[in-house]
């Protein structure tokens, strides 16, 4: 059964929060490309270069968790405002919106706009 492309963002938000590496990967394209909104490049391309980053994130951000503020879902887009704490062990918060495509009940695509 292919979950719906909310249900997909929110277990990806789930496994962000518990740290679970794995669980967090599983959610994922094997071809998956993370983008900085506006940027043309990738900043990642594939689950190789996502588990690089987000190990090295888990493990350096024991405190880490990201509050869902609103999510927006159209078709296979879903559009979260997140609060972010812990990151990197910093005491600073900090809000950012992530857009998810979902396609075939996994992401495909992530953009982040950050302030």
């Amino acid at each position: 059964m292919i979950l719906s492309p909310e249900a997909v963002v929110q277990r990806q938000l789930d496994a962000y929060n518990a740290r679970d590496l794995e669980a967090y990967l599983a959610v994922f394209a094997e071809d998956a490309q993370a983008f900085e909104l506006g940027n043309p490049e990738p900043t990642m391309h594939g689950k190789t270069a996502i588990r690089a980053r987000y190990a090295d994130l888990f493990a350096r951000s024991p405190n880490l968790h990201a509050k869902l503020i609103n999510r927006i879902t159209y078709a296979r887009a879903v559009v979260d405002h997140e609060r972010i704490e812990g990151r990197m062990g910093a005491a600073q918060v900090y809000e950012m919106i992530a857009i998810y495509e979902v396609e075939d009940g996994l992401i495909r695509r992530f953009h982040a706009v950050r302030a």
